[in-house]
């Protein structure tokens, strides 16, 4: 049994460190205490589908699925740590709503998404305006956490103070 504990703590451990290789993104969860404020901004309602892109441990899928247990939340990872970790969570303590997939969220279908949440660097998001342009629905919404797109005004822009060590952040909404 010790054997076993030990080679999982080393898969974990090299998981963790052969995550970047996956993505130009990095895993950068966001602190418990901004959940709601996303949550918030989101505005989502009982008929939401919530994509989260480039979900890491899916925290915000699953604040949202305990707040709110009718929305449906898919939530894409393609750094095998993050999303082993969003799937052992999802299982032990998730929600029949909640899904996350292994992939790359540029290649992921967005049409059916009313929200989507985005904590990903501008290159990433300038990437995504083209494809969020074709494929969203009118009135879709999106929230991007302390990143702007460089070619769409934000609707509005949540000032969050700061939180300790960190600087204050921004929510930059935009409605489409």
């Amino acid at each position: 049994m010790l054997i076993f504990f030990l080679f999982l703590i080393i898969f974990l451990t090299l998981l963790f460190f052969i995550n970047p290789l996956f993505s130009f993104i990095p895993f950068v969860p966001v602190r418990r205490k901004v959940l709601n404020k996303i949550i918030s901004a989101l505005e989502l309602n009982d008929q939401s589908i919530l994509y989260d892109l480039g979900c890491g441990d899916g925290r915000i899928l699953f604040a949202v699925a305990k707040t709110n247990p009718s929305i449906s939340c898919v939530g894409i990872e393609i750094g095998p740590f993050p999303f082993l970790l969003a799937k052992i969570k999802n299982i032990f303590w998730g929600s029949k709503k909640v899904r996350i997939l292994y992939g790359n969220f540029f290649k992921l279908d967005t049409s059916p998404a009313t929200h989507i949440f985005l904590y990903l660097f501008p290159e990433a998001l300038d990437e995504l305006l083209p494809k969020f342009e074709k494929e969203l629905k009118t009135g879709s919404r999106v929230v991007s956490c302390d990143f702007e797109f460089s070619k769409k005004k934000p609707s509005k822009i949540i000032e969050i103070e700061s939180l300790g060590w960190q600087k204050n952040k921004r929510l930059y909404v935009y409605d489409f």
